[in-house]
């Protein structure tokens, strides 16, 4: 089995791994939130179908993941980036037939792309149409404020997962007809079909002389439902492996070397992958760098993978590198296309991820230091990290869930029902079809009672323990740690969406009194109303992105 090496094609960005068959396959991912959940899958399909012997190519879309920006949002360049992928397999792996594999509206731009010698569609949409009215349901329920409320929607871009579909695409959409841009003549050879047929595909590939069939998904929901928690469909890969290897050519070419490294870049900036021991990421520099300025370092939150919840992290990169900031995104182990970890844990509120960042932060630490940005678990890495690290200049913890993790707490529960605030339980249960859950069993109403009465209880058992501790345990609270970054010279900076969850942690270890926070954090905690827990709503991130920048102009003239 080969490892996966990084390509860079016309501005797309992949990872390739040659095979020893005449046969490749270009992987298709589903857009936005859906290719978040279920990259680590894909990933594991590639190294499958490459076991088998075959070529793989997994490829971001234009405006997708680390790919650039030409053409993004527009189905014609995200079909086009399809057919560019098929013909780095045919030029430059030297493969005589090329399968598609696509996933949700990955396989509708698969068949969309009227390229590959066969095609596999696992669940797919059969139009446009069918996907926008799926995301737009899975939106009204997944998609929330902290309060419990909807997510304010611009009915002209709407964002789905933290993912903005912009007018181009939508206006694209009613078009795109997999039935409609398959005339006669140009189906392929071969066709499987995993899941619900949408459409009857089956009888239309085998109407235009396609030898089509259909199985099942067995494990498709537990596949799509989030990245934590998402669970590889063994079976439904082992039947795409052994219709996509049956009858492979002999490989007669064999592949032209690849480019080590390859680079992206757009306007202000240039990004390149770097595979370090325990993580791989990306590194995004500016065209003019800024003199003295800290590199940012990015760590995201759950399982999301380095380019961010709605891909944030790649686009807060490039504006970063326009006003001369370099930063540097990566996958923990477990994460994205970093290996597994040797435990088969999450990397989420364990000890030894902490280890594992200073070890990345030994290759990609410049003199100047860095500033860490983390979002929820990703917060808590950065918070604990700074504090063994004086590389670390300054922090910001954006919607931290808890300073300290606790061995009891439900770290399921938290990741998998998104605990919100009390006044999000209550707008919930205001819901018809939240009462009907509670009487299937869906909501842990003991999980979410736990929860509420913990927060309640916080601030006054935190006060009763700082009453017992020792002054050496005090030391070690929340507030004495800070206090010892604070003489180091290193910065800490809170941000909350208004009424997120962890703001009750917060007050537990630094107080209610505005004055108090301020004198134990040489700042106030700062709220921000509007946002949604991803900071994905609109302003959200150029709010962000403003307080990084200004962060970083004043760590560099604190060291000047």
């Amino acid at each position: 089995m080969n490892a996966a090496v990084s390509v860079a094609i016309d501005g797309l960005f992949g990872w390739y791994m040659p095979g020893r068959s005449g046969r490749g396959v270009v992987l298709c991912p589903p857009l936005g939130f859906e290719g978040v959940a279920t990259y680590r899958g894909l990933r594991e399909l590639a190294l499958r179908l490459n076991a088998a012997g075959l070529s793989t190519l997994r490829i971001d879309y234009p405006g997708e993941g680390e790919s650039g920006d030409a053409s993004a949002g527009r189905i014609a360049g995200q079909t086009g980036a399809i057919r560019r992928a098929v013909r780095y397999l045919r030029d430059h792996d030297g493969a005589e037939e090329v399968y598609l594999v696509g996933l949700r509206f990955g396989a509708t731009l698969a068949a969309l792309s009227g390229e590959g010698d066969g095609l596999v569609l696992l669940s797919p949409f059969a139009s446009g149409r069918a996907y926008l009215r799926a995301m737009t349901l899975w939106s009204q329920t997944a998609d929330a404020m902290p309060d419990g409320t909807a997510i304010p929607q611009d009915p002209a871009s709407p964002v789905i997962g933290g993912h903005r579909l912009s007018p181009a695409f939508l206006a694209d959409l009613p078009a795109a007809d997999i039935k409609k841009a398959t005339p006669p003549g140009t189906a392929p050879a071969r066709v499987l079909v995993l899941g619900a047929d949408p459409a009857g595909l089956v009888e239309f590939y085998r109407a235009r002389g396609s030898i089509a069939s259909i199985e099942p998904f067995p494990g498709q929901s537990q596949f799509l439902a989030n990245p934590y928690g998402a669970e590889v469909p063994h079976e439904a890969f082992a039947n795409v492996v052994a219709f996509v290897a049956e009858g492979t050519p002999a490989r007669r070419v064999e592949p032209r070397p690849s480019e080590p490294d390859p680079c992206i870049s757009g306007e202000g900036w240039q990004e390149k992958p770097v595979r370090l021991p325990l993580a791989t990421g990306i590194l995004c520099t500016p065209t003019r760098p800024q003199p003295g300025a800290p590199l940012v370092v990015f760590i995201n939150s759950g399982m999301n993978i380095r380019s961010g919840y709605g891909r944030q992290s790649t686009d807060m990169a490039r504006v970063l590198a326009a006003s001369g900031i370099a930063s540097f995104r990566w996958d923990l182990r477990g994460v994205g296309e970093t290996e597994d970890r040797p435990d088969g844990k999450y990397p989420l509120y364990v000890e030894d991820t902490v280890g594992e960042f200073r070890a990345v932060l030994d290759h990609v630490t410049p003199p100047e230091g860095v500033i860490v940005l983390g979002t929820c678990s990703g917060a808590y890495l950065a918070f604990h990290t700074i504090c063994v690290d004086e590389r670390i200049r300054a922090a910001i913890l954006v919607n931290l869930y808890k300073f300290d993790w606790d061995g009891s707490d439900d770290l399921d529960a938290i990741m998998r029902h998104q605990f919100r605030s009390t006044a999000s339980y209550a707008s919930l249960l205001k819901r018809r079809e939240a009462w009907l859950r509670l009487l299937r069993g869906d909501i842990r109403i003991g999980a979410i009672s736990r929860h509420l009465f913990g927060a309640g209880l916080a601030r006054v058992q935190g006060k009763m323990a700082a009453l017992l501790r020792s002054r050496a345990d005090r030391a070690r609270m929340v507030a004495g740690r800070i206090a010892s970054l604070r003489r180091r010279g290193q910065r800490l900076v809170l941000i909350y969406s208004a009424g997120d969850v962890g703001i009750a942690d917060a007050h537990a270890q630094l107080g209610r009194s505005p004055r108090g926070i301020i004198r134990r954090l040489g700042r106030d905690l700062l709220i921000v109303p509007g946002a949604d827990h991803n900071f994905s709503t609109d302003g959200a991130q150029e709010r962000l992105t403003g307080i990084v920048i200004d962060l970083v102009r004043e760590t560099r003239d604190a060291a000047q």
